[in-house]
């Protein structure tokens, strides 16, 4: 009997299991159904939005990955107009800053080989450098708080490496070192000479055989790649005027002339950028220390993690209290767009070969809809010369009759016409800058009344006020903004400011 009841107590136990095993079987297939019903629904409202996006005028190729899984990798308008070839994942594109993320990880990797060190001063790499910036550390070069300017030529302009760094060291210095933050490209291109005199390699080759190269990246680089030039996108400005491509234009042999070496220029596809995302989340390339380093390096004084720029990526805490870790890079041509939530497994990749207004808004449009169950999301207006002229009609208007008669003057616009919010944005801190308030005012209450969808217009609108002293207007028009955008951080600042005051 004992025996008998052994076996049935073995057999029941193992029953149990089977019946468990099933039930969780069957909960993780069912979790795995909704989170496929999740992300099936999320990636139409996003192909919907950039497939009207691309109606517009939009050229680029975009990749999405969300929760760990890339639910999207497609191509939209051309890569070359003239001979009707669409963009493609397989695309080309100059990816202007997103450069500097590639240089501040070279650094980092030095270091771990015991190479340098971030706290190092530029005399240990540089001679005869003034007073003024002898303290500079790599440090304050990869987070833009040298005081150097930002450039001392264009991207493409011939210079030697002795005649840019005579032109660096007689610039001013603009703020006490280590003080301020103030973007420089210069900075970056200071680095590029650092990696290149302490590995003895070329800029390009370092970078290729310590970073690339093990993240699977064949297709990323200015000259070393074996391009298929086919696939490199040509460039267009407005109006599908051509600018032609990055590898036509003058560069010092095989890599660009130092206005341009290290802080931007290099070629990559959105794929590429996808395998050295997968490799920063692993230590393939740099240490947890290191990569702790990357996003969250020593800190000015008066400045706290919430929202920083750390070393080649600019790192803020999203409203979910979860970091964004982001980067965008442009020559007001091409544009380039690497938004990763680390936390949320999540990132967006955006490249693009064509100037086209809300293109450099598209990455954080699509992190609302994954983000927000019910955002709609903005489509922008028509950047066309009917719009462009209508938008400065209406300036006209306010500035030399008042609000009252252009939004009369707007009410009876003919169809498909509208008023272009960053023209009136622009035209409004123009009137800021000169004192004249009402000005600004009317030219900011009109922009919000034809977009009464952007935070932006609200947000400037509300600084407008508090310009005026008009605190009550003011923090109405900030709280309107924050109601439209909650990550909006200056609304926030600016709101307790003036409840405090």
């Amino acid at each position: 009997m004992q025996n008998g009841n052994a076996k049935t107590n073995i057999n029941r136990q193992k029953m149990k299991k089977v019946v468990i095993a099933i039930i969780m079987t069957l909960f993780i297939n069912t979790l795995s159904l909704a989170q496929q019903e999740k992300f099936s629904e999320i990636t139409k409202r996003i192909e919907t939005y950039l497939n009207e996006f691309e109606k517009l005028g939009f050229a680029g190729t975009i990749l999405i990955e969300i929760e760990g899984h890339k639910v999207l990798s497609k191509g939209y308008g051309f890569r070359n107009l003239e001979l009707k070839e669409k963009n493609t994942p397989n695309t080309i594109f100059d990816i202007g800053s997103v450069t500097k993320q590639f240089t501040a990880a070279a650094i980092l990797k030095l270091e771990m080989q015991g190479k340098l060190s971030t706290s190092d001063t530029i005399t240990k790499y540089f001679q005869n450098i003034p007073v003024d910036k002898s303290t500079i550390t790599i440090h304050d070069l990869l987070r833009h708080q040298s005081g150097l300017q930002s450039n001392v030529g264009d991207d493409y302009d011939p210079i030697t490496e002795t005649a840019f760094l005579d032109s660096l060291m007689i610039s001013p210095i603009q703020f006490k070192i280590g003080s301020d933050f103030s973007y420089s490209n210069i900075g970056y291109s200071l680095l590029a000479l650092i990696i290149e005199k302490v590995s003895g390699q070329t800029y390009e080759q370092y970078l290729y055989e310590n970073l690339w190269k093990s993240s699977g990246m064949e297709v990323t680089g200015y000259s070393r790649p074996n391009f298929d030039t086919g696939l490199i996108a040509v460039g267009y400005g407005k109006n599908n005027m051509i600018w032609g491509k990055p590898t036509e234009k003058k560069w010092n042999g095989k890599t660009p002339y130092l206005h341009l070496l290290g802080n931007g220029g290099i070629l990559s596809t959105t794929e590429d950028l996808f395998k050295w995302h997968k490799s920063l989340m692993t230590e393939n390339i740099l240490s947890k220390e290191a990569k702790y380093k990357l996003y969250h390096p020593l800190i000015r004084a008066n400045e706290n993690n919430t929202a920083i720029y750390a070393y080649g990526w600019d790192v803020s805490r999203t409203n979910r209290n979860t970091f964004r870790v982001w980067h965008n890079g442009t020559n007001n041509i091409f544009y380039a767009d690497v938004m990763r939530f680390i936390d949320e497994q999540t990132t967006l990749i955006l490249m693009s070969n064509k100037t086209f207004r809300g293109t450099d808004q598209l990455n954080f449009e699509i992190a609302k809809i994954i983000f927000e169950k019910n955002y709609k999301p903005t489509i922008p207006k028509p950047d066309n010369e009917v719009n462009q002229r209508f938008s400065q009609e209406i300036i006209e208007i306010i500035v030399n009759k008042g609000l009252e008669d252009a939004k009369l003057y707007y009410k009876t616009r003919p169809s498909n016409t509208d008023v272009l919010e960053y023209l009136l944005n622009r035209k409004g801190y123009e009137l800021l800058s000169q004192n004249k308030n009402d000005e600004a005012i009317g030219v900011f209450a009109m922009n919000c009344i034809a977009n009464p969808n952007s935070f932006n217009a609200f947000d400037s609108l509300g600084e407008a006020y508090m310009n005026k002293g008009d605190k009550i207007s003011a923090i109405k028009n900030y709280e309107k903004s924050l109601q439209l955008d909650p990550t909006n951080g200056n609304a926030v600042e600016m709101i307790k400011k003036m409840k405090q005051q």
